[in-house]
């Protein structure tokens, strides 16, 4: 008797073991797919300038105005900055500065998107020659060389040197020859450079002024606290 059941149960279990493994299979390669997507989709965004980009102030790299950036547009960030580095290549020329080491970190790299944030520490520096204009010069050729490169210009973003405490423009030799009155040159240079190529410009230190200034900025008067990082990728993401 119990045979007999058996048998007659063996046609309907041999029917459906195929229905399950192929069921199987779909659902694997859903998911293997997917999973490719997610990992190999993403566009890289570069990240280039100085130590407010690289992400001082900031309570950890989670918490830096390139990686909220990144997040929030879906990027994968790929952060080329680094600490006490100035953009322009003036006498005396300063290692790392942005306008030598561009077509390696930048464009060799190949990135879909460029952020720029560049010119607190040039507009600080006591150096005789640095100056606004040697500053927008070699800015122009930074980006001129990435559109070149076939980065298309509306992938490109030059934010503003950012706000600082006024405090901090004379402190910490030999970067304490900033003001005000520099400050909003190196701003508008930012600006020619953005307007003349056509590419994104944010207002960054107007920004962080008009929404909080110096609650915006961490003890040592430079660089941006948690709340300040947050106000420049606000800032980054409105540039039009």
């Amino acid at each position: 008797m119990n045979s007999d059941k058996t048998r007659s149960k063996q046609p309907v279990f041999l029917l459906l073991k195929p229905i399950l493994l192929g069921i199987l299979c779909v659902a694997i390669i859903i998911i293997v797919h997917s999973s490719k997507s997610v990992t190999f989709s993403h566009q890289v965004a570069i990240f280039f300038g100085d130590s407010i980009t690289y992400g001082d102030g900031a309570l950890n790299s989670n918490t830096r105005w390139s990686t909220l950036v990144a997040n929030a547009l879906n990027l994968r960030e790929d952060n080329q900055a680094i600490s006490a580095t100035v953009l322009q290549n003036t006498v005396p020329i300063l290692a790392n500065n942005g306008r030598d080491r561009y077509q390696q970190d930048i464009i060799q790299r190949s990135p879909n998107y460029v952020y720029i944030l560049y010119g607190l520490n040039d507009l600080r520096y006591n150096g005789a020659y640095f100056s606004t204009m040697n500053f927008q010069n070699d800015l122009d050729e930074v980006v001129a060389g990435l559109i070149s490169a076939g980065i298309p210009s509306s992938h490109i973003v030059i934010g503003s040197p950012p706000y600082i405490n006024p405090t901090g423009y004379s402190l910490y030799a030999p970067y304490n020859a900033g003001s005000t009155t520099k400050h909003r040159q190196y701003r508008d240079a930012t600006k020619a450079i953005a307007q003349r190529y056509h590419t994104k410009w944010a207002d960054v230190y107007q920004y962080m002024l008009n929404r909080g200034a110096n609650s915006l900025v961490s003890n040592d008067f430079i660089h941006p606290n948690d709340f300040g990082h947050q106000a420049i990728k606000n800032a980054m993401l409105k540039a039009n």
